[in-house]
């Protein structure tokens, strides 16, 4: 008995250095910015979820990147930049019927931040650094020859800034 107490106490131990250690590899994020980023993301799925389109706002910037957006996106340089009442009208409504919202409940979803050097798009405040730093919530969205034969598979990034030490959602995109 003792021994099987022993290996479970050693497995959770492990299991928890392991997930310190990969946020500890992303650059420029700490433990304590995935939690911020985690409550902040759920906060941003249950605005969508409720259609709480006062709470999605506060969540977001006034314009967002949003490529698969019907409407009129203004296409730069720097993205295809949308107000962000027009991402909500594409994405709230029925959210939670959607491929995305599905495969989190499913499949959940893991963090991962990017710096893009001397990038700095106009939605951005002007107090933010000449660097843009992307903070990303990825959801496996389909998996390998899940949606038909031959599939390679997609998932889905919700793209998140900081700003002020808050959260906000800046963007979704996804791959391939």
């Amino acid at each position: 008995m003792k021994k099987i107490a022993i290996v479970c106490f050693l497995m959770i131990v492990g299991l928890a250095g392991a997930q310190t250690n990969s946020a500890k590899a992303a650059p420029k994020s700490t433990n304590t910015d995935f939690d911020l980023l985690d409550k902040t993301f759920a906060s941003f799925i249950k605005a969508l979820i409720k259609n709480d389109k006062p709470s999605f706002t506060l969540l977001s910037l006034r314009q967002v990147d949003c490529i698969d957006c019907v409407g009129k996106p203004e296409f730069n340089d720097q993205g295809y930049f949308v107000p962000s009442e027009i991402f909500y009208l594409n994405i709230a409504k029925n959210f939670d019927k959607s491929p995305v919202y599905k495969a989190i409940l499913k499949r959940g979803y893991t963090f991962d931040v990017i710096q893009l050097k001397n990038f700095k798009p106009a939605v951005m405040p002007k107090t933010y650094p000449n660097d843009l730093t992307l903070y990303e919530v990825w959801v496996p969205t389909y998996l390998k020859d899940e949606l038909s034969k031959g599939h390679k598979g997609a998932s889905h990034s919700f793209q998140f800034v900081k700003i002020n030490g808050q959260f906000k959602f800046y963007g979704l995109t996804s791959i391939p």
